[in-house]
């Protein structure tokens, strides 16, 4: 499935009267939920107004750095001053995990909750890592495997891109 036949089923569930409606087809699965509708019991997620749930890539191979004159590559997430560069995540053993669609990264699923996953924390296979905001549409990215969470790559509410690295893990 690719990302218009996405938008289109989006389209036609927003049109239809359908309160919630889940497809798994092969690697990937998409939980979409309307607004107002009953509550259902959602393993490994948190109320939403709309929610999808996405397989969160990950990467081997070193992500994009920043050029030598220390500005930002094209579609790269600017990092904080005296961080490594997240290239180094092949060279410890480390995982990047990276954005699987265009949207606004959100750690937290409200401004007063905590983030779903913190520099340190050890997240169970399922459970939310953050939210991705495409089109009002909250896309939920779940961990695909237990993972410790070594670092942060991009900041509340930034646009990122397809690609773009949001969190180095290490395997537990």
């Amino acid at each position: 499935m690719d990302t218009q036949d996405v938008f289109a089923l989006i389209e036609k569930f927003d049109e239809s009267s359908l309160a919630e409606l889940k497809l798994k087809d092969g690697e990937f699965r998409i939980h979409l939920k309307k607004a107002g509708a009953e509550p259902t019991v959602i393993h490994h997620g948190h109320p939403a107004a709309h929610m999808h749930q996405f397989p969160v890539p990950t990467a081997h191979a070193p992500a994009p750095s920043a050029p030598a004159t220390g500005a930002p590559a094209t579609g790269a997430a600017a990092e904080p001053a005296g961080s490594e560069s997240a290239g180094q995540a092949a060279d410890s053993g480390l995982e990047v995990i990276t954005s699987p669609i265009v949207g606004t990264f959100y750690r937290a699923p409200a401004p007063d909750s905590p983030p779903h996953a913190e520099e340190g924390d050890v997240i169970k296979t399922g459970a939310p890592l953050c939210i991705i905001e495409a089109m009002k549409v909250m896309n939920e990215l779940e961990a695909d495997f237990d993972m410790e969470i070594v670092r942060v790559l991009v900041e509340n509410a930034e646009m990122v891109e397809f690609g773009t690295p949001l969190f180095e893990v290490r395997r537990t």
